[in-house]
């Protein structure tokens, strides 16, 4: 019996070195079925005659204009869907990939068909041997993302959580058919732990491999980690997610944890010498995004 087709699906917005570069690294897996789509999410000219992918022997699909992290992805998990994948992955196209990344992935995923979401040890491409995320536990309804991963459960074949971030995220065709695609009202940011909580309530489980890795040059895509265009986009999301998927105590209590990170950040900008007046106002435009929305 031949191993189930992966899709690994790879969005691409003007950084076609970097695409390359993920590209050459899932071409080097040693999974035998793999389906390589790039999805272009309406780059420059310039940047699209950049990619090698023809040569690469890739798929390309191209946006004609940005559709945001979700929908930018979403293209190319229909187009996977449509071509016989039997799961699909996402991955950023700032990452790199371990060769026996999908290999270990779909091996925990086929001896466990009730994993709904399953994903990699992700580690800094700076500091390869230090991890940035490896799926995280939320307590009830407190839906605040960390980074921290205990290096005790490196050891372990499969660790359950709740969230597995977009950055690499594999998931089976019946998942994406009977959960939905990702939402496009999220333009970036929070739409995989949306995902990953819809996935959660039709009672799949997620989980983390910690023996398959990937590395990942952390907010490439939007500017780096204090950009403006990660704090608006951050704060706006935050807040469709918790007006979808909190009550009452839960809501209000996830909004000031939200609020007081963001105040916590600014007063370090302050104390630093390095506050960004762009970044005061990308939070504040993305309050008015949301406010915007909710009218």
């Amino acid at each position: 019996m031949s191993a189930p087709t992966v899709a690994v699906v790879i969005l691409n917005w003007n950084l076609p070195d970097d695409t390359n570069t993920c590209v050459d690294s899932v071409l080097r897996s040693d999974y035998p079925h793999v389906l390589t789509v790039v999805v272009d999410n309406g780059s420059t000219p310039e940047n699209i005659a950049r990619l090698r992918t023809s040569e690469q022997g890739a798929e390309l699909v191209r946006n004609e204009q940005n559709l945001g992290f979700a929908e930018g992805c979403n293209v190319g998990v229909r187009y996977a869907l449509e071509h016989g994948a039997d799961y699909v992955l996402l991955i950023n196209n700032d990452t790199t990939i371990a060769e026996d990344m999908i290999s270990r992935l779909m091996a925990v995923a086929q001896a466990n068909p009730q994993l709904g979401v399953i994903g990699p040890l992700i580690f800094y491409a700076s500091a390869p041997e230090q991890v940035w995320f490896g799926g995280q536990r939320f307590w009830r309804q407190l839906y605040m993302v960390r980074r921290d991963f205990d290096p005790r459960k490196e050891r372990q074949p499969v660790v359950d959580v709740d969230f597995i971030s977009g950055c690499g995220l594999l998931a089976p065709r019946a998942v994406w058919e009977q959960v939905g695609l990702l939402s496009r009202d999220y333009f970036m940011y929070y739409e995989d732990l949306d995902f990953c909580v819809r996935v959660k309530r039709h009672g799949y489980r997620l989980a983390c491999v910690p023996a398959a890795k990937m590395w990942h040059a952390v907010s490439a895509s939007s500017g780096g980690s204090e950009s403006p265009a990660k704090q608006r986009m951050q704060i706006k999301s935050s807040l469709i997610f918790y007006n979808r998927h909190t009550r009452g105590l839960w809501w209000l209590v996830n909004i000031a944890l939200r609020f007081g990170y963001a105040g916590f950040n600014l007063l370090k900008y302050v104390w630093k010498r390095r506050l960004s007046w762009a970044v005061v106002r990308a939070f504040v435009a993305g309050l008015w995004d949301w406010r915007k929305e909710r009218a």
